[in-house]
């Protein structure tokens, strides 16, 4: 238990990339560790390659190198001779190598952070996919949506500088250790002075981390209130709204800026600082060493050469963690997106499949919401095949969340729910919500093409167009088709913009008619239409009815007239049922409704 808290304090930031990447972190250290140890081997050869180029008839430049000299010994036993030229080839070969290794750092890396944008996409895709309706309904649309298209990017940016910093800080113990090799002492001073200078740096990556975790939080509200300023446009724009809306979203846009600022101060107060506390550390220690430690100057140069290389690597640590942390923020909110979708994940527990639907029968079922009372209470009724079933009462009565449990998206509290005899929890959800259709009150139409909106984008093969052809039929959508410029492909933009109202609704009657669905569902189909559209989905209602299962919600009474069975729901209860004309004669409050809607 200590030693994964410790794991977890120290390298938090690891296992998160280890649990997508796993061991490809250990192979790409590896690559990194060769680039530095055949740079370091080139650079060591300097040092030979100056005093052959001093003096020429010296054999071997191995005396200074010391823990190095096996670089000279390698050649002087292969038989070659100590020269400007042999020295200069090696030494080539060497940088060749690093660069072969580099290449290989480099597109291993690119490789990696592909791979992991990718699961991250597909894991939170996975989650929304599988999150219960219910779950999602607590959700924050704009959270989503800022951390599904906005955060993730940070995300991918984060990945490239965690990277960054990893593979600088491999090569900075590459070098430091070769440095340690050449002169330990110079090293060590030198160690010691980045080390005491990086307490520095530790403050502002603290103060840059906890801002940009910040800018995230800010950015989900954001983009939930510009949400519902597209959603609400109309009515903020007919009510001079808009003005005061704006200014919200100002005061917003002013302090997430207010954070950036923040972040670009301490990320310009870093790269002001670093390079010269790095010179003075460096200054201070060649006096020491020189002065009091007795180095000798090649042993020193040679160590500064390394440190050389090891100091820039140091800047770009720093640069390279200072960016990471001011992207922390990304991380931070997929990482609670993921979290929430699992929280709230839906359990299928069966993939026992089902025939066709037969009754649906409810069992004293009641269903509330945690922070709410009942919403639903005791609830006994059946449905047939094919019969057309309708649910009426006022707002709030509990009608949508009823059918909501019929057809699966929500799970009662009380009481239970049999399919064909079955209990519903045996009987896998997703080939039951294959067989049901949902039309709304706003019709869901996608910005693409008539056959794409109704086959929702199956192939367009003969056996698919012949369907497409029923359906839209079915839907008496044959003429409206015919008409438009491109027929069939014609795209119908954003939100169905280039189709009316009643022309929406039956583009969503034809999507579930392709689908082959047994049970439909009308969910105050008609509330949002003119009379002659109400008319025209009137029309295709009645012409459905005794071929599928109808559930119908209406506010609109002249829609369920004709139902085989018309259920009045009333502070979560049925308070009476039967056909149209029962109800009439025997329910006052029935008969109020209809004689209030006049028709």
């Amino acid at each position: 238990m200590l030693l994964k808290n410790i794991v977890e304090k120290n390298f938090k930031y690891f296992s998160y990339f280890f649990s997508y990447l796993g061991y490809n972190i250990f192979l790409l250290i590896f690559l990194s560790v060769l680039v530095g140890v055949f740079d370091g081997f080139g650079l060591a050869l300097f040092i030979p390659l100056f005093e052959v180029a001093v003096d020429p008839a010296k054999s071997s430049g191995s005396d200074t190198l010391g823990e190095f000299s096996f670089l000279i010994d390698f050649l002087t036993n292969a038989g070659i001779e100590i020269s400007i030229g042999n020295i200069l080839t090696f030494m080539t070969s060497l940088f060749v190598l690093k660069g072969f290794f580099k290449f290989m750092d480099s597109y291993f890396k690119v490789s990696l952070q592909i791979s992991f944008v990718k699961r991250l996409r597909f894991q939170m895709l996975d989650g929304l996919s599988h999150v219960s309706y219910q779950h999602f309904v607590g959700l924050d649309a704009g959270r989503i949506q800022n951390t599904l298209s906005g955060e993730v990017y940070k995300v991918t940016g984060a990945f490239i500088s965690y990277f960054n910093t990893l593979q600088h800080a491999v090569l900075l113990f590459v070098y430091t250790g070769l440095a340690l090799i050449s002169d330990w002492k110079f090293a060590l001073l030198v160690s010691i002075g980045g080390f005491l200078s990086n307490l520095i740096f530790k403050i502002l990556f603290r103060k840059t981390e906890t801002a940009s975790i910040t800018i995230s939080n800010k950015g989900h509200a954001f983009q939930s209130y510009l949400i519902q300023a597209v959603q609400h446009f109309k009515y903020l724009k007919a009510t001079s709204y808009f003005a005061k809306y704006q200014r919200k979203l100002v005061n917003q846009i002013h302090e997430i800026e207010s954070f950036q600022r923040k972040i670009g101060f301490y990320n310009s107060l870093l790269n002001g600082l670093r390079e010269p506390m790095i010179l003075v550390i460096v200054v201070f220690v060649i006096i020491i060493q020189i002065n009091f430690l007795g180095g000798t100057l090649s042993s020193i140069m040679l160590s500064l050469m390394f440190f050389y290389r090891a100091l820039n690597y140091v800047i770009s640590i720093q640069s390279s963690w200072q960016m990471f942390i001011s992207q922390f923020g990304g991380i931070v909110a997929t990482s609670e997106m993921i979290k929430m979708f699992d929280s709230g994940k839906e359990e299928n527990k069966t993939t026992n499949s089902m025939g066709d639907f037969g009754q649906i029968r409810l069992d004293q079922v009641g269903f509330r919401f945690k922070e709410n009372g009942d919403v639903l209470k005791n609830i006994t009724l059946e449905v047939n095949p094919k019969e057309a079933i309708a649910f009426v009462g006022p707002s709030g009565s509990g009608k949508t969340t009823l059918v909501n449990i019929i057809v699966g998206l929500l799970e009662p509290t009380q009481g239970n729910i049999r399919i064909n005899g079955v209990e519903r929890s045996a009987l896998d959800l997703s080939v039951l919500r294959g067989k049901i259709g949902y039309i709304t009150q706003e019709p869901v139409i996608f910005n693409d093409t008539v056959f794409n909106n109704v086959t929702f984008w199956a192939e367009k093969n003969p056996e698919n167009l012949r369907k497409f052809n029923q359906a839209i039929e079915l839907a008496n959508l044959s003429e409206f088709v015919a008409k438009l410029d491109q027929r069939e492909n014609t795209p119908l933009g954003d939100n169905g913009v280039r189709a009316s109202g009643g022309q929406k609704q039956r583009i969503s009657i034809a999507r579930e008619l392709f689908k082959e669905v047994e049970i439909i569902v009308f969910d105050e189909a008609t509330s949002a239409l003119d009379s002659d559209s109400e008319n025209v989905i009137q029309e295709n209602i009645n012409s459905l009815q005794g071929k599928y299962t109808l559930l119908l919600i209406a506010h609109r009474l002249s829609t369920i007239k004709n139902a085989d069975c018309i259920h009045l729901i009333k502070d979560g209860q049925i308070s009476a049922s039967g056909d149209f004309e029962t109800l009439m004669s025997q329910n006052n409050y029935f008969n109020k409704m209809v004689k209030l809607q006049e028709f």
